[in-house]
Protein backbone atom coordinates (compact mmCIF):
# COMPACT_ATOMS: atom_id res chain seq x y z
CA UNK A 1 0.00 0.00 0.00
CA UNK A 2 1.08 3.74 -0.39
CA UNK A 3 2.13 5.70 2.13
CA UNK A 4 -1.10 8.29 2.77
CA UNK A 5 -2.91 4.40 2.75
CA UNK A 6 -0.98 3.36 5.86
CA UNK A 7 -1.06 6.27 7.79
CA UNK A 8 -4.44 6.69 7.14
CA UNK A 9 -5.20 3.16 8.82
CA UNK A 10 -2.86 3.67 11.31
CA UNK A 11 -4.58 6.81 12.41
CA UNK A 12 -8.59 4.63 11.95
CA UNK A 13 -7.29 1.84 13.90
CA UNK A 14 -5.86 4.22 16.34
CA UNK A 15 -9.14 6.10 16.70
CA UNK A 16 -11.59 2.78 16.93
CA UNK A 17 -8.96 1.43 19.85
CA UNK A 18 -6.60 -0.75 17.99
CA UNK A 19 -3.73 0.23 18.80
CA UNK A 20 -1.38 -2.59 17.89
CA UNK A 21 -2.94 -2.68 14.67
CA UNK A 22 -2.35 1.18 14.75
CA UNK A 23 1.35 0.66 15.66
CA UNK A 24 1.83 -1.91 12.80
CA UNK A 25 0.73 0.40 10.22
CA UNK A 26 2.48 3.27 11.30
CA UNK A 27 5.82 1.03 10.85
CA UNK A 28 5.07 0.09 7.56
CA UNK A 29 4.59 3.91 6.92
CA UNK A 30 7.72 4.60 8.16
CA UNK A 31 9.58 2.08 6.37
CA UNK A 32 7.86 3.66 3.19
CA UNK A 33 8.93 7.26 3.80
CA UNK A 34 11.26 7.18 6.75
CA UNK A 35 11.55 10.92 6.91
CA UNK A 36 7.80 11.78 7.80
CA UNK A 37 6.86 12.95 11.04
CA UNK A 38 3.52 12.24 11.02
CA UNK A 39 3.90 8.61 10.55
CA UNK A 40 6.27 8.96 13.86
CA UNK A 41 3.88 10.79 15.60
CA UNK A 42 1.25 8.03 14.50
CA UNK A 43 3.66 5.35 15.76
CA UNK A 44 4.45 7.24 19.06
CA UNK A 45 0.65 7.97 19.93
CA UNK A 46 -0.11 4.18 19.28
CA UNK A 47 3.02 3.40 21.88
CA UNK A 48 1.72 5.79 24.19
CA UNK A 49 -1.86 3.95 24.20
CA UNK A 50 -0.09 0.88 25.01
CA UNK A 51 1.50 1.98 27.82
CA UNK A 52 5.21 1.47 26.57
CA UNK A 53 6.11 4.95 27.05
CA UNK A 54 9.97 4.15 26.77
CA UNK A 55 8.97 3.61 23.02
CA UNK A 56 6.62 6.47 22.46
CA UNK A 57 9.55 8.49 23.39
CA UNK A 58 11.31 7.42 20.51
CA UNK A 59 9.32 7.58 18.22
CA UNK A 60 8.48 11.27 19.09
CA UNK A 61 12.28 12.30 18.95
CA UNK A 62 11.96 11.10 15.48
CA UNK A 63 9.23 13.02 14.62
CA UNK A 64 11.10 16.31 16.38
CA UNK A 65 14.12 15.55 13.95
CA UNK A 66 11.62 15.75 11.25
CA UNK A 67 10.01 18.56 12.19
CA UNK A 68 11.69 20.56 14.47
CA UNK A 69 10.33 23.67 14.35
CA UNK A 70 6.55 22.26 15.14
CA UNK A 71 6.23 22.99 19.17
CA UNK A 72 3.20 20.18 19.05
CA UNK A 73 5.83 17.50 18.55
CA UNK A 74 8.38 19.01 21.13
CA UNK A 75 5.31 18.48 24.04
CA UNK A 76 4.53 14.97 22.81
CA UNK A 77 8.03 14.19 23.46
CA UNK A 78 7.93 16.22 26.48
CA UNK A 79 4.72 14.37 27.58
CA UNK A 80 6.50 11.09 26.88
CA UNK A 81 9.41 11.66 29.05
CA UNK A 82 7.23 13.15 31.51
CA UNK A 83 5.67 9.00 31.75
CA UNK A 84 9.21 7.83 31.65
CA UNK A 85 9.99 9.96 35.06
CA UNK A 86 12.88 11.81 32.89
CA UNK A 87 11.69 14.93 34.32
CA UNK A 88 14.66 17.51 33.68
CA UNK A 89 14.58 16.02 29.79
CA UNK A 90 11.05 16.49 29.44
CA UNK A 91 11.19 20.23 31.02
CA UNK A 92 13.62 21.01 28.02
CA UNK A 93 11.06 19.64 25.73
CA UNK A 94 7.99 22.07 27.05
CA UNK A 95 10.22 24.68 26.67
CA UNK A 96 10.69 24.79 23.17
CA UNK A 97 6.81 23.80 23.04
CA UNK A 98 6.09 27.07 24.77
CA UNK A 99 9.08 28.86 22.90
CA UNK A 100 7.56 27.81 19.09
CA UNK A 101 3.80 27.91 20.33
CA UNK A 102 1.66 24.92 19.84
CA UNK A 103 -2.18 24.12 20.05
CA UNK A 104 -4.19 25.48 22.31
CA UNK A 105 -5.68 21.90 23.74
CA UNK A 106 -1.28 20.92 23.65
CA UNK A 107 -0.61 24.62 25.42
CA UNK A 108 -3.24 24.01 28.24
CA UNK A 109 -2.18 20.61 28.77
CA UNK A 110 1.91 21.45 28.76
CA UNK A 111 1.04 24.42 31.72
CA UNK A 112 -0.70 21.94 33.76
CA UNK A 113 1.80 19.04 33.63
CA UNK A 114 4.13 22.09 34.46
CA UNK A 115 2.23 22.72 37.44
CA UNK A 116 2.30 18.90 38.24
CA UNK A 117 6.24 18.93 37.61
CA UNK A 118 6.87 22.33 39.91
CA UNK A 119 4.37 20.66 42.48
CA UNK A 120 6.50 17.54 42.91
CA UNK A 121 9.55 19.30 43.12
CA UNK A 122 8.56 21.58 45.75
CA UNK A 123 8.23 24.91 43.86
CA UNK A 124 4.92 25.69 44.91
CA UNK A 125 4.66 28.71 43.72
CA UNK A 126 5.83 28.29 40.17
CA UNK A 127 3.00 25.23 39.87
CA UNK A 128 0.55 27.44 40.66
CA UNK A 129 1.33 29.88 38.30
CA UNK A 130 1.24 27.38 35.23
CA UNK A 131 -1.89 25.48 36.75
CA UNK A 132 -3.90 28.87 36.68
CA UNK A 133 -2.37 29.29 33.09
CA UNK A 134 -3.87 25.89 32.17
CA UNK A 135 -7.46 27.38 34.05
CA UNK A 136 -6.86 30.42 31.80
CA UNK A 137 -6.73 28.19 28.48
CA UNK A 138 -9.01 25.22 29.11
CA UNK A 139 -11.04 26.60 31.25
CA UNK A 140 -12.89 25.83 34.73
CA UNK A 141 -11.47 22.29 35.39
CA UNK A 142 -11.89 19.88 38.21
CA UNK A 143 -8.70 18.22 38.24
CA UNK A 144 -6.58 21.61 38.05
CA UNK A 145 -8.84 23.16 40.78
CA UNK A 146 -7.65 19.98 43.27
CA UNK A 147 -4.27 20.73 42.88
CA UNK A 148 -4.55 24.19 43.71
CA UNK A 149 -6.58 23.21 46.42
CA UNK A 150 -3.72 21.56 47.87
CA UNK A 151 -1.32 23.58 47.20
CA UNK A 152 -3.36 26.29 49.11
CA UNK A 153 -3.63 24.14 51.76
CA UNK A 154 0.05 23.63 52.33
CA UNK A 155 0.63 27.58 51.84
CA UNK A 156 -2.06 27.72 54.86
CA UNK A 157 -4.15 29.89 52.14
CA UNK A 158 -7.33 29.78 53.58
CA UNK A 159 -8.78 32.39 51.96
CA UNK A 160 -8.08 31.15 47.78
CA UNK A 161 -8.52 27.52 49.45
CA UNK A 162 -11.84 28.29 50.18
CA UNK A 163 -12.25 30.13 46.90
CA UNK A 164 -11.17 27.48 44.86
CA UNK A 165 -13.70 25.33 46.79
CA UNK A 166 -16.34 27.22 46.32
CA UNK A 167 -15.19 27.32 42.31
CA UNK A 168 -15.23 23.42 42.57
CA UNK A 169 -18.86 23.23 44.05
CA UNK A 170 -20.15 25.42 41.04
CA UNK A 171 -18.62 23.07 38.80
CA UNK A 172 -20.08 19.66 40.42
CA UNK A 173 -22.59 20.15 43.03
CA UNK A 174 -23.25 16.98 42.99
CA UNK A 175 -19.68 15.91 44.13
CA UNK A 176 -18.25 15.72 47.28
CA UNK A 177 -14.82 17.01 46.58
CA UNK A 178 -15.81 20.64 47.21
CA UNK A 179 -17.35 20.02 49.75
CA UNK A 180 -14.47 18.58 51.32
CA UNK A 181 -12.13 20.73 50.53
CA UNK A 182 -14.27 23.50 52.16
CA UNK A 183 -14.71 21.38 55.17
CA UNK A 184 -10.65 20.77 55.70
CA UNK A 185 -9.74 24.12 55.12
CA UNK A 186 -12.51 25.38 57.96
CA UNK A 187 -10.45 22.59 59.89
CA UNK A 188 -7.02 24.50 59.72
CA UNK A 189 -8.97 27.26 60.81
CA UNK A 190 -10.40 25.24 64.00
CA UNK A 191 -13.79 26.95 62.80
CA UNK A 192 -15.24 23.42 63.82
CA UNK A 193 -18.79 24.42 63.66
CA UNK A 194 -19.01 25.50 60.42
CA UNK A 195 -16.86 22.63 59.21
CA UNK A 196 -19.60 20.47 60.74
CA UNK A 197 -22.53 22.59 58.72
CA UNK A 198 -20.21 22.45 55.63
CA UNK A 199 -20.79 18.12 56.18
CA UNK A 200 -24.38 19.18 56.52
CA UNK A 201 -24.78 20.52 52.87
CA UNK A 202 -22.77 18.00 51.39
CA UNK A 203 -25.30 15.43 52.90
CA UNK A 204 -27.90 17.29 51.58
CA UNK A 205 -26.52 17.90 47.85
CA UNK A 206 -24.62 15.05 47.16
CA UNK A 207 -24.55 11.31 47.20
CA UNK A 208 -22.24 10.28 50.85
CA UNK A 209 -20.09 7.82 51.32
CA UNK A 210 -17.49 6.38 53.49
CA UNK A 211 -15.13 9.47 52.73
CA UNK A 212 -17.79 11.90 54.07
CA UNK A 213 -18.01 9.71 57.85
CA UNK A 214 -14.87 9.81 58.38
CA UNK A 215 -14.68 13.53 57.63
CA UNK A 216 -17.14 13.72 60.13
CA UNK A 217 -14.94 11.49 62.46
CA UNK A 218 -11.63 13.43 61.95
CA UNK A 219 -14.15 16.85 62.59
CA UNK A 220 -14.47 15.19 66.10
CA UNK A 221 -11.25 14.39 66.74
CA UNK A 222 -9.96 17.81 65.75
CA UNK A 223 -12.37 19.07 68.41
CA UNK A 224 -11.20 16.31 71.11
CA UNK A 225 -7.38 17.63 70.73
CA UNK A 226 -8.20 21.14 71.35
CA UNK A 227 -11.05 20.80 73.81
CA UNK A 228 -10.16 17.18 75.62
CA UNK A 229 -14.02 16.88 75.51
CA UNK A 230 -14.57 13.10 75.82
CA UNK A 231 -17.89 13.22 73.99
CA UNK A 232 -16.03 14.06 70.95
CA UNK A 233 -14.52 10.64 70.70
CA UNK A 234 -17.95 8.84 71.68
CA UNK A 235 -19.53 10.65 69.02
CA UNK A 236 -16.86 10.11 66.37
CA UNK A 237 -17.01 6.31 67.27
CA UNK A 238 -21.10 6.84 66.23
CA UNK A 239 -20.07 8.24 62.93
CA UNK A 240 -17.66 5.45 62.42
CA UNK A 241 -20.76 2.67 63.64
CA UNK A 242 -23.60 4.68 61.47
CA UNK A 243 -21.47 4.11 58.18
CA UNK A 244 -21.49 0.64 59.05
CA UNK A 245 -25.15 0.55 59.18
CA UNK A 246 -26.25 3.25 56.32
CA UNK A 247 -23.68 2.16 53.45
CA UNK A 248 -23.02 -0.63 51.10
CA UNK A 249 -19.30 -0.63 52.11
CA UNK A 250 -16.67 -2.85 50.72
CA UNK A 251 -14.35 -5.13 52.53
CA UNK A 252 -11.13 -2.66 52.76
CA UNK A 253 -13.52 0.12 54.13
CA UNK A 254 -14.83 -2.31 56.55
CA UNK A 255 -11.41 -3.00 57.98
CA UNK A 256 -9.96 0.14 57.94
CA UNK A 257 -13.16 1.36 59.66
CA UNK A 258 -12.72 -0.92 62.22
CA UNK A 259 -8.90 0.22 62.78
CA UNK A 260 -10.16 3.95 63.44
CA UNK A 261 -12.59 2.63 66.18
CA UNK A 262 -9.58 0.80 67.55
CA UNK A 263 -7.20 4.51 67.41
CA UNK A 264 -10.37 5.98 69.21
CA UNK A 265 -10.58 3.41 71.69
CA UNK A 266 -7.15 3.82 72.55
CA UNK A 267 -7.44 7.43 73.54
CA UNK A 268 -10.32 6.45 75.52
CA UNK A 269 -7.63 3.87 77.19
CA UNK A 270 -10.19 1.22 76.67
CA UNK A 271 -7.39 -1.72 75.53
CA UNK A 272 -10.21 -4.67 75.40
CA UNK A 273 -12.38 -2.69 73.14
CA UNK A 274 -9.73 -1.72 70.56
CA UNK A 275 -8.25 -5.18 70.55
CA UNK A 276 -11.61 -6.53 69.52
CA UNK A 277 -11.81 -3.82 66.91
CA UNK A 278 -8.56 -4.94 65.24
CA UNK A 279 -9.59 -8.39 65.49
CA UNK A 280 -12.15 -7.60 63.92
CA UNK A 281 -10.37 -5.30 61.11
CA UNK A 282 -7.94 -8.70 60.14
CA UNK A 283 -10.96 -10.54 59.63
CA UNK A 284 -13.65 -8.05 58.34
CA UNK A 285 -15.77 -10.24 56.07
CA UNK A 286 -16.79 -12.46 58.74
CA UNK A 287 -16.98 -9.95 61.54
CA UNK A 288 -19.18 -7.75 59.33
CA UNK A 289 -21.45 -10.22 58.18
CA UNK A 290 -22.17 -11.66 62.31
CA UNK A 291 -22.78 -8.01 62.85
CA UNK A 292 -19.52 -7.19 65.02
CA UNK A 293 -20.58 -3.97 66.87
CA UNK A 294 -18.16 -1.47 67.49
CA UNK A 295 -20.66 0.61 69.88
CA UNK A 296 -21.33 4.01 70.03
CA UNK A 297 -21.53 6.57 73.10
CA UNK A 298 -24.16 9.53 73.34
CA UNK A 299 -24.23 9.84 69.10
CA UNK A 300 -26.60 12.15 67.28
CA UNK A 301 -25.54 12.18 64.03
CA UNK A 302 -25.50 15.34 61.06
CA UNK A 303 -29.22 15.59 60.15
CA UNK A 304 -31.15 17.69 57.45
CA UNK A 305 -33.98 19.46 57.35
CA UNK A 306 -36.93 17.72 57.91
CA UNK A 307 -40.01 19.37 56.11
CA UNK A 308 -43.72 18.96 56.72
CA UNK A 309 -45.54 18.65 53.56
CA UNK A 310 -48.49 19.18 55.10
CA UNK A 311 -47.73 22.80 55.84
CA UNK A 312 -46.46 23.37 52.71
CA UNK A 313 -49.30 21.90 50.77
CA UNK A 314 -51.56 24.13 52.84
CA UNK A 315 -49.10 27.33 52.53
CA UNK A 316 -49.15 26.98 48.30
CA UNK A 317 -53.05 27.08 48.91
CA UNK A 318 -53.22 29.85 50.61
CA UNK A 319 -50.71 31.63 48.57
CA UNK A 320 -52.74 30.84 45.72
CA UNK A 321 -56.14 31.88 47.47
CA UNK A 322 -54.48 35.60 47.93
CA UNK A 323 -53.28 35.69 44.31
CA UNK A 324 -56.52 34.58 42.78
CA UNK A 325 -59.37 34.07 45.19
CA UNK A 326 -61.33 31.40 46.57
CA UNK A 327 -63.25 31.28 42.81
CA UNK A 328 -60.22 32.44 41.07
CA UNK A 329 -59.02 29.31 42.08
CA UNK A 330 -62.15 27.43 40.82
CA UNK A 331 -62.27 29.05 37.65
CA UNK A 332 -58.17 27.71 36.85
CA UNK A 333 -59.74 23.92 38.06
CA UNK A 334 -62.57 24.16 35.60
CA UNK A 335 -60.72 25.08 32.98
CA UNK A 336 -59.44 21.59 32.72
CA UNK A 337 -62.23 19.93 30.89
CA UNK A 338 -63.10 16.32 32.04
CA UNK A 339 -64.19 13.54 29.77
CA UNK A 340 -67.78 12.47 29.36
CA UNK A 341 -67.50 10.76 32.90
CA UNK A 342 -66.51 13.59 34.42
CA UNK A 343 -62.88 12.01 35.23
CA UNK A 344 -59.70 13.16 34.24
CA UNK A 345 -58.29 9.81 33.51
CA UNK A 346 -56.48 11.25 30.18
CA UNK A 347 -53.24 12.34 32.44
CA UNK A 348 -50.65 10.33 32.16
CA UNK A 349 -49.31 8.61 35.08
CA UNK A 350 -46.16 6.53 35.69
CA UNK A 351 -46.57 3.94 38.22
CA UNK A 352 -44.19 3.24 41.08
CA UNK A 353 -41.29 0.42 40.55
CA UNK A 354 -42.37 -2.23 42.97
CA UNK A 355 -39.86 -1.84 46.20
CA UNK A 356 -37.02 -3.89 47.13
CA UNK A 357 -37.64 -6.71 49.42
CA UNK A 358 -37.21 -5.68 53.14
CA UNK A 359 -35.27 -8.78 54.22
CA UNK A 360 -32.53 -8.42 51.86
CA UNK A 361 -29.36 -7.72 54.31
CA UNK A 362 -26.55 -6.22 52.64
CA UNK A 363 -23.82 -8.87 53.28
CA UNK A 364 -19.67 -8.93 52.01
CA UNK A 365 -18.79 -11.11 50.20
CA UNK A 366 -17.03 -14.51 51.13
CA UNK A 367 -14.38 -14.73 49.03
CA UNK A 368 -12.79 -11.02 49.27
CA UNK A 369 -10.03 -10.06 51.28
CA UNK A 370 -9.18 -6.52 52.40
CA UNK A 371 -5.26 -5.16 51.28
CA UNK A 372 -3.06 -5.10 54.01
CA UNK A 373 -0.33 -2.68 52.60
CA UNK A 374 2.86 -2.36 54.67
CA UNK A 375 1.14 1.39 56.28
CA UNK A 376 -1.78 -0.41 57.53
CA UNK A 377 -0.26 -3.29 58.92
CA UNK A 378 2.16 -1.15 60.86
CA UNK A 379 -0.58 0.68 61.94
CA UNK A 380 -2.42 -2.78 63.31
CA UNK A 381 1.07 -3.58 65.22
CA UNK A 382 1.47 -0.30 66.36
CA UNK A 383 -2.46 -0.07 67.67
CA UNK A 384 -1.99 -3.51 69.02
CA UNK A 385 1.01 -2.44 71.15
CA UNK A 386 -0.46 0.63 72.61
CA UNK A 387 -3.40 -1.63 73.73
CA UNK A 388 -1.43 -4.18 75.54
CA UNK A 389 0.99 -1.86 76.97
CA UNK A 390 -2.56 -0.19 78.67
CA UNK A 391 -3.30 -3.65 79.81
CA UNK A 392 0.23 -4.16 81.10
CA UNK A 393 0.46 -7.21 79.06
CA UNK A 394 4.47 -6.92 77.78
CA UNK A 395 5.06 -10.68 76.49
CA UNK A 396 1.96 -9.38 73.96
CA UNK A 397 3.73 -6.61 73.77
CA UNK A 398 7.15 -8.14 72.21
CA UNK A 399 4.77 -10.23 69.97
CA UNK A 400 3.82 -7.13 67.93
CA UNK A 401 7.31 -5.44 68.52
CA UNK A 402 8.92 -7.89 66.82
CA UNK A 403 6.54 -8.35 63.80
CA UNK A 404 6.79 -4.09 63.56
CA UNK A 405 10.61 -4.88 63.65
CA UNK A 406 9.98 -6.09 59.97
CA UNK A 407 8.80 -3.11 59.00
CA UNK A 408 10.19 -1.48 55.63
CA UNK A 409 9.43 2.40 56.75
CA UNK A 410 12.69 3.79 59.23
CA UNK A 411 9.74 5.12 61.79
CA UNK A 412 7.92 2.03 62.33
CA UNK A 413 11.36 -0.34 62.77
CA UNK A 414 12.32 2.10 64.99
CA UNK A 415 9.60 1.76 67.26
CA UNK A 416 9.60 -1.59 67.40
CA UNK A 417 13.41 -2.09 68.06
CA UNK A 418 12.63 0.43 70.90
CA UNK A 419 8.99 -1.19 72.34
CA UNK A 420 10.36 -4.35 72.14
CA UNK A 421 13.66 -3.44 74.30
CA UNK A 422 11.38 -1.30 76.61
CA UNK A 423 9.14 -4.51 77.53
CA UNK A 424 12.41 -6.07 78.22
CA UNK A 425 12.63 -3.85 81.12
CA UNK A 426 9.13 -4.21 82.04
CA UNK A 427 9.54 -7.49 82.64
CA UNK A 428 12.62 -7.52 84.59
CA UNK A 429 14.66 -9.50 81.78
CA UNK A 430 18.56 -9.83 82.64
CA UNK A 431 19.37 -8.81 79.04
CA UNK A 432 17.25 -5.65 79.06
CA UNK A 433 20.71 -3.79 80.30
CA UNK A 434 22.72 -5.19 77.34
CA UNK A 435 19.83 -4.44 74.48
CA UNK A 436 19.67 -1.23 75.50
CA UNK A 437 23.07 -0.68 74.85
CA UNK A 438 23.23 -2.40 71.13
CA UNK A 439 20.00 -0.08 70.59
CA UNK A 440 21.77 2.90 71.37
CA UNK A 441 24.31 1.91 69.15
CA UNK A 442 22.13 1.25 66.35
CA UNK A 443 20.10 4.36 66.83
CA UNK A 444 23.73 5.97 66.56
CA UNK A 445 24.73 4.56 63.31
CA UNK A 446 21.55 5.49 61.80
CA UNK A 447 22.21 8.78 62.38
CA UNK A 448 25.74 8.32 60.87
CA UNK A 449 24.33 7.04 57.98
CA UNK A 450 21.28 10.27 57.50
CA UNK A 451 22.73 12.90 59.72
CA UNK A 452 18.77 14.56 59.30
CA UNK A 453 17.26 11.34 61.08
CA UNK A 454 16.13 13.21 63.74
CA UNK A 455 13.87 9.88 64.86
CA UNK A 456 16.76 8.31 65.34
CA UNK A 457 18.38 10.93 68.19
CA UNK A 458 15.15 10.73 69.77
CA UNK A 459 14.87 7.53 70.29
CA UNK A 460 18.57 7.13 71.44
CA UNK A 461 17.75 9.93 73.79
CA UNK A 462 15.30 7.67 75.49
CA UNK A 463 17.19 4.69 75.39
CA UNK A 464 19.93 7.01 77.53
CA UNK A 465 16.82 8.05 79.68
CA UNK A 466 15.68 4.66 79.99
CA UNK A 467 18.95 3.15 81.64
CA UNK A 468 19.49 6.06 83.61
CA UNK A 469 22.54 7.92 81.28
CA UNK A 470 21.06 11.04 81.83
CA UNK A 471 23.91 13.55 81.36
CA UNK A 472 24.30 12.25 77.94
CA UNK A 473 20.62 12.45 77.19
CA UNK A 474 21.03 16.00 78.11
CA UNK A 475 23.89 16.54 75.99
CA UNK A 476 21.65 15.01 73.03
CA UNK A 477 19.00 17.40 73.60
CA UNK A 478 20.56 20.04 73.16
CA UNK A 479 20.64 19.38 69.57
CA UNK A 480 16.83 19.42 69.43
CA UNK A 481 14.91 22.26 68.36
CA UNK A 482 13.58 24.28 71.57
CA UNK A 483 10.04 22.83 71.48
CA UNK A 484 11.72 19.34 71.02
CA UNK A 485 14.26 19.63 73.97
CA UNK A 486 11.73 21.27 76.81
CA UNK A 487 9.52 17.87 76.11
CA UNK A 488 12.75 15.56 76.40
CA UNK A 489 14.27 17.36 78.93
CA UNK A 490 10.82 17.23 81.43
CA UNK A 491 11.21 13.87 80.59
CA UNK A 492 14.44 13.53 81.99
CA UNK A 493 14.41 15.33 85.30
CA UNK A 494 11.09 12.88 85.97
CA UNK A 495 12.71 9.81 84.85
CA UNK A 496 15.65 11.40 87.92
CA UNK A 497 13.26 11.96 90.36
CA UNK A 498 12.04 8.12 89.50
CA UNK A 499 8.21 10.32 87.71
CA UNK A 500 8.49 7.03 84.85
CA UNK A 501 9.38 4.17 86.66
Amino acid sequence: MDFETLLSDSNFAFVNGQFGKALEFAKKAIEVRPDSADAYQAAGNSAMSLDNYELAADYYLKAVENDRNNGNRHFNLGYALCACEKTAEALKEFTKADELGCSQENTAQLYHLLGIICFDIGRLDDSLINLKKAEQIMGPDMEVLERMAVIYGLKEDVKNGIFTANQMKLISPSSYIGYRTAFRFLCQLKRYKEAEFELRKAAKYTEIGMDYYFDCMSCELDMYRDSKDVKCLGKALGYLDESLKKLKPTVQEVSETYINAAEIYLQLEEADSAINCLNAALNPVQSFNLGFDIGQKEFEPHKLTEYDVEEMLEADRVKLENEYGAEGIDALASQVEPDEDGARDYFTVLDDEPAEAEDTVYKLDEADAPEFGGTLTDQINRLYIGAYTLKGDFEKVMTYARRLQGSSEPFSEYMGRYTYVNALKKLGRAEADSEYEKLIIFFRNAVLRDPADITAVTYRIQCLTDIGRYSEAEELCDLLSNDMKESFMKSIAEAKTGGNG
